[in-house]
């Protein structure tokens, strides 16, 4: 049963340090900052289930510190799985899983086994699965509108012919900006009133819910036609399943996946402050119940014991090339590096040909996949900046380094 952790934050962290939130995501404070977000934000806590799932252990198992990799940062040089992960990469915690079994985990720049640790947009995944658990429940029809479920979107012109899926894929047409290098982007607009940041003055927390209805009220583009990353439509999706299900967000977190798959301790859901859960980025988790989270998009839908957790089809959905999807993921800000990538139902499908997919949140947060090779690399980290074409292309050097060494 879903527990109130916080409910009258302090908004201090440190406070001799003056660490708190007006500055937890500094990049001297993020190591500390990231592990403590309940402090910060009203928090529930999702209940573990009774009995927990064990990860099964290798017997043999992979030193990642010891292997070699092409330096990111410096072109034809080489450089050691240590100093990739430390001075890179900025990792605090790295699991790694191949045919079925943990053959690697690992703990660094303070952080530890029974710490939690804020996913941030890998949380939009996860919402995703309970997305796909609807459509399988026949609760929710992907191609219907959005404003046939949330009835305070039915005045706004701008939601027009927008479909769940459209959302699912963010593809919804609606303007928004999320340029994290931008102060005058939307995101920061969105970011104070859900409480991540002290409000400016004239301004209030006035939460998710009344940021979403206020501000996503004009149109960019003709739905599905552009791929334009919008962590606020994650928010809406959350709405709807609450609309759908006739039950709290959190509480369809708890049973619907974190008790499903067999979590062993609890995971912290941050809220804004009216109370409701933050969907698109503020779950904490301890790393093996990221694992436990995250491993059945490895399994074909199965948790750890063999139960099937998601539909089937719906890992299919999202890591078979798609045209549609990869000529709107490219329509808006072309990626050159991921040319033939596609952004499917909350999931970043880079390498759709072979079978490659991941969860990412800003700072570093990360669950990987290459199917064909039966391997998912989970990390949870504190990179500087919360995004960028050097933090990618570090994460890419690991992903393919692991899965070189693995095979």
């Amino acid at each position: 049963m879903v527990k109130v952790v916080t409910k009258n934050p302090s908004a201090l962290i440190d406070e001799a340090l003056d660490i708190g939130q007006h500055n937890w995501d500094a990049p001297d404070h993020l190591a500390l900052g990231q592990l403590s977000m309940q402090q910060l934000f009203p928090t529930l806590a999702i209940e573990a289930p009774v009995q927990s799932i064990p990860l099964p252990m290798a017997e043999k198992s992979l030193n990642i510190d010891a292997l070699d990799f092409p330096d990111p940062l410096r072109t034809g040089h080489a450089i050691s799985g240590e100093q990739l992960l430390n001075r890179r990469l900025f990792n605090d915690a790295l699991l790694v899983m191949h045919k079925q079994k943990v053959v690697h985990e690992s703990y660094r720049n303070g952080m530890q086994a029974s710490d939690r640790h804020v996913i941030h947009s890998c949380t939009k995944s996860l919402c995703s699965m309970l997305v796909a658990m609807a459509i399988d429940e026949g609760k929710l029809d992907p191609a219907r509108q959005v404003r046939s479920y949330l009835n305070s979107f039915a005045t706004i012109n701008a939601w027009q012919g927008v479909t769940v899926q459209h959302a699912w894929d963010m593809q919804a047409g609606i303007a928004y900006s999320e340029d994290y290098q931008d102060p005058d982007a939307d995101y920061w607009s969105y970011a104070r009133a859900a409480g991540y940041y002290p409000p400016r003055s004239g301004e209030q927390a006035i939460g998710v819910k009344a940021w979403v209805y206020n501000n996503l009220n004009r149109r960019h583009c003709e739905p599905g036609t552009r791929f334009v990353y919008n962590s606020t439509l994650t928010n809406v999706l959350g709405l709807i399943l609450e609309e759908v299900y006739e039950t709290p967000l959190a509480e369809l977190f708890e049973q619907k996946l974190y008790q499903k798959v067999g979590c062993e301790q609890a995971g912290f859901f941050n809220t804004d402050p009216q109370g409701f859960p933050i969907t698109e980025g503020q779950l904490n988790l301890h790393l093996q119940d990221f694992a436990r989270c995250a491993y059945p998009m490895l399994n074909q839908g199965k948790n750890l014991a063999g139960q099937r957790i998601l539909p089937a089809g719906f890992i299919d959905d999202v890591v078979t090339p798609n045209p549609q999807a990869q000529l709107a993921y490219q329509a808006d800000s072309p990626d050159s590096q991921y040319k033939q990538g596609q952004y499917k139902q909350q999931f970043w499908v880079l390498e759709p040909a072979q079978q490659r997919f991941c969860m990412l949140g800003i700072h570093g947060q990360f669950a990987w996949y290459d199917l064909r090779r039966e391997l998912m690399i989970v990390g949870l980290g504190s990179y500087p900046k919360q995004d960028g074409p050097l933090m990618m292309k570090t994460l890419q050097t690991l992903w393919q380094g692991i899965a070189a060494a693995v095979k």
